[in-house]
């Protein structure tokens, strides 16, 4: 089993360094954690597409925090390892064709989580089966890389 999730300010978060976590229910990370997930598959909308996703991520399921931060009260988070070799962005899922795959794949599988517009819970679901196969195939055809870039090496001193 895996997790869908939909990261609505992930240009914003990892910009700001906010890795790690995303904000949950606590019934839902029950439900997820019983499954005990391997990865989180992540969408988002592309910038002047409204109504559309695309896949920007998967990434390794963590059952702890794997960085430090201060937990807001009433708050359930979700944890991933961003740094696990396993994490990776995808690149290539904001042509047009690739969006129109997602969508089709997203609306045929979650319909209920494209009605709610993925808002708050609803944009957080159990991806199992036919469902998780067909995804991976989609993301096959999507080029990767790390998720979380290493810095460049420092130039040589002359």
């Amino acid at each position: 089993m895996d997790v869908l999730y939909y990261w609505k300010d992930h240009e914003a978060d990892i910009k700001a360094g906010r890795l790690g976590r995303f904000k949950s229910s606590a019934d839902k990370l029950k439900e997820f954690s019983e499954g005990y997930p391997d990865f989180l598959w992540v969408f988002a909308t592309p910038r002047g597409r409204k109504g559309d996703v695309a896949l920007i991520a998967r990434l390794r399921w963590a059952d702890r925090a794997t960085v430090k931060f201060k937990p807001e009260p009433g708050h359930a988070y979700i944890h991933y390892d961003a740094h696990d070799a396993q994490s990776v962005s995808f690149h290539g899922g904001g042509a047009d064709a690739a969006l129109a795959a997602t969508n089709r794949w997203a609306r045929g599988h979650f319909p209920k989580m494209v009605a709610a517009n993925f808002q708050g819970t609803s944009g957080q679901e159990a991806l199992r089966g036919a469902a998780l196969s067909e995804l991976a195939a989609l993301a096959s055809g999507f080029g990767v890389r790390p998720f979380v870039q290493a810095p460049a090496p420092a130039p040589a001193a002359a």
